[in-house]
């Protein structure tokens, strides 16, 4: 019973670690949004030459999760067991 109760706190205190850095990432990520989704907008714009804004934003997400999925493909590779 003690050694569950010490395993329970444990896996606990890993799981809050684990939660606590996760909000924290979101709050980075939310505090990189605008810059990222300006950055992206303008790049679209620069080789597209388009004024659509539609388009844009259409470009620009498409551009943000290409990008998003090729760096979560790398890190898992580099990360892997």
């Amino acid at each position: 019973m003690v050694k569950s109760k010490t395993k329970f706190k444990e896996e606990f205190r890993r799981q809050l670690r684990l939660a606590v850095a996760a909000a924290i990432g979101f709050i980075i990520a939310y505090s990189w949004r605008d810059f990222i989704l300006e950055l992206s907008k303008d790049t679209i714009t620069r080789i597209t030459s388009t004024l659509n804004v539609h388009l844009i934003n259409l470009s620009s997400s498409l551009f943000i999760t290409i990008v998003g999925v090729i760096v979560i493909l790398i890190s898992s590779k580099i990360l892997q067991k």
